[in-house]
């Protein structure tokens, strides 16, 4: 549920980023769209329990390495769009792709098994993101 729950903010995000592209400048676009989550996720700090998971020296670098990934991300995702990127085409680049690659690494970084199903929902992400960045513009 929580993954169906974060699909939906991502696409409210992507739908918002893509409105929001060309008409303000794409370091201050991604500089103002991560200070809001920056100040949304200070607001969960303080309201929601801590639960279990201690924090590590490890957890806050990779956290931190995480969101400079992010803040290149969102860079060049403003710049795609401004640039006339289609919607289907370069959110489906960035974000499917990303996940894609995750997936072929994830077996090498974390030891996770790489099954048949695996491999044949990343060969049908990367068509869809073939068939959808190949779409000519009308």
């Amino acid at each position: 549920m929580a993954a169906a729950a974060a699909c939906l903010c991502f696409a409210l995000h992507y739908t918002a980023l893509r409105t929001a592209s060309g008409k303000i400048g794409d370091a201050l676009g991604g500089f103002l769209l991560e200070l809001a989550a920056a100040i949304g996720l200070l607001i969960l700090v303080f309201v929601t329990p801590a639960g279990d998971t201690p924090t590590t020296t490890k957890g806050i670098v990779w956290s931190v390495l995480s969101g400079l990934c992010i803040t290149g991300g969102v860079t060049f995702l403003f710049m795609s769009l401004r640039l006339g990127g289609p919607v289907a085409s370069t959110g489906t680049i960035a974000l499917g792709g990303g996940v894609a690659l995750a997936a072929l690494a994830s077996p090498f970084l974390f030891g996770e098994s790489f099954t048949v199903r695996r491999a044949l929902g990343v060969a049908l992400g990367l068509a869809g993101m073939i068939v959808l960045a190949t779409e000519k513009a009308e």
